[in-house]
């Protein structure tokens, strides 16, 4: 499934095999509206990026940053590859990057980790596509045969 459901399900599936603490696993947000900061923007973790329902790529955004700035992986990794501000008239903070664009992105999700628990972010991006192998991710793709 290459769709938010399924997105959802493979990261339960993750965390069931791998989130032995007491505290809950992080869940996808789906609610931004190209206003304002991204859900988790303070966090390390993933992002994922649809056309409409359709799932065409995960990122990774766990840089740890400096100044003002630190620790801010997602919201970073996203403003360097993903969106650039908008235009003053228009009614959005955001739009996507050209590439993005094209390929017509205009829902972006994310998952945050705790900030201790940030390394599994590597291993579920590893997992989610694998086991989605969305269009854009080029450099991880599984080769169907």
């Amino acid at each position: 499934m290459n769709d938010k459901q399924g997105l959802v399900q493979h990261t339960n599936d993750f965390f069931n095999l791998h989130w032995g603490f007491d505290s809950k696993a992080p869940r996808w947000d789906f609610s931004w509206n190209w206003c304002g900061a991204v859900p988790n923007y303070l966090l390390g973790g993933l992002y994922a990026l649809f056309n409409g329902e359709d799932l065409i790529y995960i990122g990774l955004g766990t840089s740890h940053g400096g100044g003002r700035y630190q620790d801010r992986g997602i919201s970073r990794r996203l403003m360097a590859h993903v969106l650039r501000n908008a235009p003053k008239e228009m009614e959005v903070s955001y739009i996507p990057r050209e590439r993005w664009k094209k390929l017509g992105v205009d829902v972006v999700a994310t998952l945050g980790f705790p900030k201790d628990k940030n390394y599994l972010s590597l291993a579920l991006e590893d997992y989610l596509i694998g086991q989605t192998n969305p269009p854009e991710n080029r450099n991880k793709r599984i080769k169907k045969t």
